[in-house]
């Protein structure tokens, strides 16, 4: 069993590890494509639903799924829809490391919904995990008149990602995670159909090797933490998500030469020590 945990949390981890790889792919692809952030992220909708619809289709997934599946997924694929395309938008004016930084908004905003929406119970150590990563997105930030566009972008990214958290905590029960996956794959595919239809009969197919890649590490990082909630339980993996700060600041410094000044490090770290917090929570539960 403790065997079967560790390679769920190994999944998990390799997975989170990925996202940023993604990121980085499209960061790029904006600058030697004409395409928009909306057909980058609606084209990673397409690859991850060629994946996942025909598995959770042929594999029976989908059977006895009522209206209030379909309505909690619509909501959640809307929700992710938003988050990827202003997440993308914020790669092309800021770091990735920055656009992580201040993209982690989405886990102490999550928590605050969900005390507000859910009605859950928080812990005083959970708020001072809140505060901690919190302080940390501050010093990424550094709120003033001087924000750039990106962190912008990436603020909003983390606000619908905090959101999508608690909507995927609200729609937890309501089918098997694989339909779940599939369906918000399929609803986020319809919520930028427009946008990407139009980029793709405008300029046709541009850099077919970097698109699928970067849909596939999306694509990928999804079916990772799939299998790693088949392995592991999800209190556990939950903290694993800040592994995408710790990838996202070694792709900045290793392909795009970024330089992270001291207070955006310290709030990075801030960032870290609330994921740490967290994973500590969990082994003392």
């Amino acid at each position: 069993m403790k065997d079967n945990v560790l390679f769920g949390v190994a999944m998990m981890a390799l997975g989170m590890l990925l996202i940023p790889v993604g990121d980085a792919i499209t960061k790029h692809l904006l600058v030697i494509a004409p395409y928009n952030a909306d057909f980058l992220a609606w084209s990673r909708f397409v690859i991850g639903g060629v994946i996942l619809i025909p598995i959770a289709v042929f594999g029976g997934f989908f059977k006895n799924l009522g209206f209030d599946f379909y309505k909690k997924q619509a909501v959640r694929g809307l929700l992710l829809a938003a988050t990827i395309t202003c997440i993308i938008t914020a790669t092309k004016y800021e770091s990735l490391s920055n656009v992580y930084g201040a993209f982690f908004i989405g886990p102490a905003l999550a928590t605050v919904l969900a005390v507000l929406i859910l009605k859950e119970r928080v812990r005083p150590i959970e708020w001072l995990a809140v505060a901690v990563g919190f302080a940390g997105v501050l010093l990424v930030v550094r709120p003033g008149f001087d924000i750039g566009t990106g962190i912008f972008w990436a603020l909003a990214a983390g606000t619908g990602y905090g959101s999508f958290l608690v909507a995927t905590r609200w729609a937890a029960n309501s089918g098997p995670p694989l339909a779940q996956l599939a369906a918000q794959m399929l609803f986020g595919f319809m919520a930028l159909a427009s946008f990407g239809i139009n980029d793709l009969v405008t300029h046709g197919i541009r850099e077919p090797v970097l698109l699928l890649a970067q849909g596939l590490s999306s694509g990928l990082a999804n079916m990772l933490s799939i299998m790693a909630l088949a392995r592991a339980p999800a209190a556990y993996l939950a903290p694993i998500v800040y592994v995408q700060i710790l990838s996202a600041t070694a792709i900045s410094l290793l392909f795009f030469a970024d330089i992270i000044n001291v207070v955006a490090g310290i709030g990075l770290g801030l960032i870290v020590c609330a994921g740490l917090i967290r994973v500590w929570l969990i082994r003392s539960a």
